[in-house]
């Protein structure tokens, strides 16, 4: 019962997700360089390894990159699944996801500039033309 809630939340989160990089899609614009940007993380690990095998077993339904960070001197590998310029924004993406999946596991990370993306997952099915990018913060 436990792996089928955490699928289902999973599945719910990638639809609302899907929602959000379709609008930075559309937005366009050139991302300045060294601006903020506030990163919706879903999951923190202490290796490259444990983070990359989790986005690998969300990736039928979720393509959640791994950025790496480093806290307290210690580097750190994080899943997210959006990133804004703007931490209002971010702030209240936040809430409307913990809202709607049940679960404050969501929260938000600032980063000046982009941060260093370190895995990509990629389509379960290997689509020719399907690649996954990470993440581009929107306006």
């Amino acid at each position: 019962m436990k792996h089928f809630t955490f699928r289902f939340l999973t599945l719910l989160l990638a639809v609302l997700c899907m929602g959000a990089a379709s609008q930075a899609a559309a937005a366009g614009k050139k991302a300045p360089k060294n601006k903020a940007v506030y990163y919706l993380v879903c999951a923190s690990f202490n290796t490259l390894e444990d983070a990359v095998k989790t986005s690998e077993n969300m990736s039928e339904v979720l393509f959640y990159p791994v950025y790496k960070a480093t806290v307290d001197g210690r580097t750190v590998y994080r899943l997210c699944c959006e990133c804004y310029y703007s931490k209002e924004k971010a702030q209240k993406r936040c809430a409307e996801l913990a809202s709607m999946t049940f679960s404050n596991d969501i929260w938000v990370w600032k980063s000046n500039g982009l941060a260093q993306c370190v895995y990509v997952p990629q389509s379960p099915a290997d689509e020719p033309g399907v690649e996954s990018k990470p993440l581009v913060p929107q306006w």
